[in-house]
């Protein structure tokens, strides 16, 4: 059985750590699109674009990538390079470059992690074989534009078989999308491994101790209820400090936050070296989105063993464990993010007992681990090719 396994660059931290296991049980390649547009992710920052357009090896595109040897099979690691001026034009080309590249390989089943952007549509042409990982059920709030909802419309159409990491929202995904029970196949996600073998920066950790939020800056991200949360913490806990580390366009004035000297805003891209820095060292996480399907930046925390105090919205409170890996709040409410907070502060021994539950359940054999999950997905994987 040969998979072809399509991820993106901005999935790359949960398509790494997925893989490391799964290609451990089954024949899978891996493929990803590079573009002037996605050059950098969670694990990669590319600075300069192959200038070649077509599927290359990825280690003879971008010979930087020969890191990831230590943790997937780098001879089986492909990337769809699209170039220059008019990119989105040549990317027509491109992926139908890619679409003879999956026909001459023969794969059995080919595991989509996105739906297709426009240019990508032909692949479908082999919808038969595959499954398509659904990371947001529903747009979050902020990115449902008409161009994400075509390309949802176009995938849930055209592909079988899903993939959901939530079961809090399954039953609203089967009826809203008249998808037979069948079709979805439950899954999880879990620790971001790959950080592992970043090496941190631990220049731009600050001296004093801190709480930190991380990710890009979307609406859906409640940080407007974070921050000012904050300034009720503060005045409890002067010592502390808030880092809010994230690209990304605000929806409201953080002046009057900036400035605060307790706040330290990071308003840009955050490399994985910083970003392991700083969620090594913090106190725990704050996850104050007002609505959610999962979070990478959880799995990325609970890579460390670190706690995270997350708001009672979609998928967060089951990747939680109902309060067993970290604490749950009401979202959109300030006091009741700065309960959690000052809660947790005065209590090391909670903290102690979230960070021996994390590692139980998501390391190693647990059953929360990518080990069991890739054993899990081989038998759908089997299933599939067992019914062409």
């Amino acid at each position: 059985m040969k998979i072809a396994y399509i991820g993106k660059i901005q999935l790359s931290d949960a398509d790494l750590s997925y893989l490391n296991s799964a290609q451990k049980l089954s024949d899978i390649t891996y493929i990803m699109e590079v573009t002037p547009r996605f050059m950098k992710g969670p694990a990669y920052n590319i600075g300069k674009i192959y200038p070649h357009s077509g599927v290359f090896k990825a280690t003879e595109a971008y010979p930087e990538f020969e890191k990831y040897s230590r943790i997937i099979d780098v001879d089986k690691f492909y990337v769809v390079n699209t170039c220059g001026k008019f990119w989105q034009l040549k990317a027509f080309w491109t992926n139908f470059l890619l679409l003879l590249f999956l026909i001459k390989n023969k794969f059995d089943v080919i595991h989509l992690t996105w739906p297709a952007n426009v240019y990508e549509f032909i692949i479908y042409m082999l919808k038969r074989k595959m499954i398509l990982t659904v990371h947001d059920p529903f747009p979050h709030t902020g990115l449902d534009t008409r161009i994400v909802r075509l390309r949802r419309k176009v995938a849930f159409r055209c592909v079988p078989h899903f993939i959901i990491l939530n079961k809090a929202q399954r039953e609203k995904f089967l009826s809203f999308y008249r998808l037979p029970s069948s079709a979805v196949i439950d899954s999880r996600l879990s620790c971001y491994t790959y950080l592992n073998m970043v090496e941190q920066d631990m220049t731009t950790v600050p001296e004093q101790k801190y709480i930190l939020f991380a990710g890009k800056i979307s609406k859906y991200k409640g940080v407007e209820y974070l921050l000012e949360a904050m300034k009720k913490v503060h005045d409890t806990f002067p010592d502390i400090k808030l880092v809010v580390a994230g690209g990304g366009k605000y929806h409201f004035d953080i002046s009057g936050y900036a400035a605060l000297p307790y706040i330290d805003i990071r308003n840009r891209f955050i490399p994985d070296e910083e970003l392991v820095a700083l969620m090594k060292k913090t106190q725990f996480m704050v996850c104050p989105y007002t609505d959610a399907t999962q979070s990478g930046v959880i799995m990325s925390s609970f890579t460390f063993g670190t706690p995270v105090i997350a708001t009672r919205v979609g998928g967060l409170p089951e990747m939680l464990g109902n309060g067993k890996y970290g604490m749950l709040v009401k979202e959109k409410d300030t006091d009741a993010l700065y309960r959690g907070i000052c809660s947790l502060l005065s209590d090391e021994e909670q903290l102690a007992e979230y960070r021996r539950e994390i590692a139980k359940d998501y390391t190693s054999d647990g059953y929360l681990s990518w080990k069991t999950i890739a054993e899990e997905l081989r038998e759908s994987y089997l299933q599939m090719a067992s019914r062409k």
